[in-house]
């Protein structure tokens, strides 16, 4: 058995829950793309007489872009940490604490039972600079571990027992945008 307990902080969601944006996709490079023509057309504007429209297009398309680009995963995390925090623990970081057992995963969360997984909902294994995920579902939801935080166990461990005694799990590494 296995015990994994921390409090989640921003700084913590941030690093589960956020993509590097750099890393993020093909998106991410649409809206280089848009950067690019966007800046290059506003220098090109203020060099022949065109009307101001098009200048105020091109800065708006550079500063979407770089909204788009950079910041709005980050800032639709905060949000969501902040309105999760507020509606659910009075403003306050939340404890979980994660027990691994031979039939289930329990989660608790301030010390009430929030969820039990079975194994059998586990699909993936993937493993980040700092932490594990058993993903379930679409892989976009899991169970999460951080690897400094194991207080029965610790984190090598607990990989050699998962590929011992969940080897129908496939192990691998976590998406490169979120291996922090």
């Amino acid at each position: 058995m296995f015990i994994n307990e921390y409090t989640m902080t921003r700084k913590r969601y941030d690093k589960w829950s956020v993509p590097k944006f750099w890393k993020s996709g093909p998106m991410f490079f649409i809206w280089c793309f848009i950067f690019i023509i966007g800046t290059l057309s506003w220098i090109y504007f203020n060099t022949i007489t065109v009307p101001l429209r098009w200048k105020t297009v091109c800065a708006f398309l550079v500063f979407i872009s770089v909204y788009r680009g950079v910041f709005f995963k980050w800032m639709h995390a905060d949000k969501t940490f902040r309105v999760t925090r507020g509606q659910y623990f009075n403003g306050k970081n939340w404890t979980c604490k994660v027990i691994i057992g031979e039939k289930n995963i329990t989660l608790y969360i301030n010390n009430k039972l929030n969820n039990k997984v079975d194994w059998k909902d586990i699909n993936r294994f993937e493993e980040a600079k700092s932490y594990y995920k058993l993903a379930s579902g679409d892989q976009n939801e899991g169970v999460m571990l951080d690897k400094d935080s194991f207080t029965e166990g610790d984190s090598e461990q607990f990989k050699t027992w998962m590929q011992e005694h969940h080897p129908d799990i496939p192990y691998g590494p976590i998406h490169p945008a979120y291996d922090k």
